[in-house]
């Protein structure tokens, strides 16, 4: 299995759900966002901190915006 979170090589590939959760398993912290089968919108996260997902929300919609172009 690649490692499906090294961001500095990137994937443009769909990644099968169940490695990205099997990678997550080993995050001190962790953020799920996602459609359900209904097409639902889902986030669930283990930190309870609001605060918190805010900021790695934003990290990312950060790093998602200077790398969509690569």
């Amino acid at each position: 299995m690649g490692d499906v979170l090294d961001f500095s090589g990137g994937t443009k590939a769909d990644i099968p759900v169940e490695e990205v959760l099997d990678v997550a398993k080993k995050l001190n912290m962790v953020a799920i966002m996602g459609y359900t089968e209904d097409g639902i919108e889902y986030f669930a996260s283990s930190s309870g901190s609001y605060q918190e997902n805010a900021w790695l929300a934003g990290r990312f919609i950060k790093f998602l915006m200077e790398n969509i172009d690569e």
